[in-house]
């Protein structure tokens, strides 16, 4: 019986060895993954950050170039516009003067 009794001490004795021995195995591969990972995070972190700044500057020289382009549209809308004003005024003179020349009745 005390046979027995040694036995299943020296078996819970290597029973709690193996136990501490694997705990302190998991934990090491634990703490390592966790660095990689913290590593990785911080990374992808200041990749994204890097990118988020590009697509800004990106943002803001479109909106230049849009707020330029508009402001030339819009430049090019006022000459054309004139210049349609300027050519329908030339004209209601010229059918005035084409009326008086041939005794028409006035157009409206």
């Amino acid at each position: 019986m005390a046979t027995k009794s040694n036995e299943n001490r020296e078996y819970n004795k290597l029973l709690k060895d193996m136990r501490k021995i694997i705990r302190e195995e998991v934990g090491n591969e634990v703490q390592a993954s966790k660095e990689e990972l913290d590593s990785t995070i911080r990374e992808s972190r200041m990749r994204i950050q890097t990118d988020i700044m590009e697509n800004t500057d990106r943002i803001k020289n479109l909106e230049i170039r849009v707020t330029k382009n508009h402001k030339e549209v819009l430049s090019k809308l006022k000459i054309t516009s004139d210049f349609h004003d300027q050519v329908g005024l030339n004209l209601a003179k010229r059918v005035k003067k084409i009326e008086q020349h041939l005794i028409l009745p006035k157009s409206s």
